[in-house]
């Protein structure tokens, strides 16, 4: 009883009285703190309560922040640019572009209502596949509980490869494979690009075939977002025909046509320097 009274903040005035507490294996005399009659042992149990709570809470909201600093601390680009990439930020200069902007949007509430799914955006390079690729992500990263990523897969071909002479990279073919699996949602941004096949007409190599192989079978039950020059015949003939089939087997496909590269743009040497 000492130790427990002596165990409370000196600040609180206390005084004991002739009532106890049954509450415990032996009865706890009750004093009467600030005015209030209390079982000091209670007390102290739900002080401590109130402590692990908040600690629990604490680490909770770690673990929150850590899922959302994914999408920009894990993010592998190969146009940083796309880093801020938003619905906001994306300007539609035609009707094609208008009607693909809204595409995505729907494709971002459909994933937030939790529908399971392959978004594939196809088209030529520059016309904005991977910024709303990116602005999807970041609807969903900011809406809900999730953890997201977006990868360049020819960066990630080119880190991976390099881990092999850098031990101290922690880029290893391991470390992309856990990472992409494990995430609620996933861009694969450029796909087909780290072979070279769009203008080479090469097939995959055996092992890209088998990072990308473990990365989506590891997502069959996940929503995966991708982006290509390439066509799903064009994807089946440079990976695995198998594959393909089973990771697009539920897809929405955003297609550019008719738009022009965004990212040329005239330079004009009269202006004032």
């Amino acid at each position: 009883m000492k130790a427990i009274a002596q165990a409370m903040p000196k600040s609180i005035a206390t005084v004991l009285t002739s009532n106890e507490c049954q509450l415990h294996a032996k009865p706890v005399q009750l004093m009467m703190i600030d005015g209030h009659e209390v079982c000091p042992k209670c007390q102290l149990q739900k002080e401590n309560e109130a402590f692990e709570q908040s600690l629990q809470n604490e680490i909770l909201e770690r673990e929150a922040k850590k899922k959302k600093n994914t999408l920009y601390m894990r993010s592998v680009f190969a146009d940083e640019t796309i880093r801020n990439a938003s619905f906001g930020g994306f300007y539609a200069e035609c009707e094609e572009e208008a009607k693909n902007k809204e595409l995505a949007i729907q494709a971002f509430k459909h994933y937030k209502s939790g529908k399971t799914f392959t978004t594939l955006l196809q088209g030529d390079t520059g016309v904005g596949k991977s910024h709303l690729a990116m602005s999807i992500l970041r609807n969903l990263n900011e809406k809900l509980d999730v953890e997201c990523v977006f990868v360049s897969v020819r960066e990630m071909m080119s880190k991976i490869r390099d881990s092999f002479d850098n031990k101290e990279s922690k880029y290893t073919q391991l470390y992309f494979v856990e990472l992409l699996s494990r995430v609620d949602y996933l861009c694969l941004d450029d796909l087909g690009a780290e072979t070279g096949a769009i203008t080479t007409n090469k097939t995959a190599s055996n092992f890209t075939l088998e990072v990308l192989t473990a990365i989506l079978e590891a997502r069959q039950t996940k929503s995966t977002i991708i982006t290509s020059n390439l066509s799903r015949n064009q994807m089946e003939g440079m990976y695995d025909k198998k594959l393909i089939s089973r990771s697009l087997k539920n897809i929405a496909v955003i297609k550019f046509e008719k738009t022009r590269d965004k990212r040329v743009v005239a330079f004009d040497l009269t202006q004032e320097v």
